[in-house]
């Protein structure tokens, strides 16, 4: 393998543990709807499940659906974790009323 080929697995298996991480703390938001809880992981879930039917030969699937699935789920699990950090610096904000 040459190295760019391995620089390239490399930021897949970073993208990969990224996504996941971000799956596991939408998870915990007990405050948010189950189907936003799992939204989420159901999409990197189809992601890998297109990306490993390429090992059976269905390579178009795995080309087309796979890395938008997984960049959706990035963009998806960082909102809703922005959202949370929002709703928590406005819980812990002053309310301007005490004396």
């Amino acid at each position: 393998m040459t190295l760019p080929l391995i620089l390239l697995a490399l930021f897949a298996l970073a993208f990969l543990i990224f996504d996941i991480v971000l799956c596991v703390r939408v998870w915990w938001m007990t405050e948010l709807p189950l189907w936003r809880r799992i939204l989420p992981t159901l999409l990197l879930c189809t992601a890998l499940a297109a990306s490993i039917s390429s090992a059976w030969g269905v390579t178009a699937v795995a080309e087309a659906v796979a890395f938008p699935l997984n960049a959706a789920t990035a963009l998806l699990g960082t909102y809703e974790v922005s959202r949370q950090r929002a709703r928590r610096a406005v819980a812990g904000a002053p309310t301007g009323n005490a004396a």
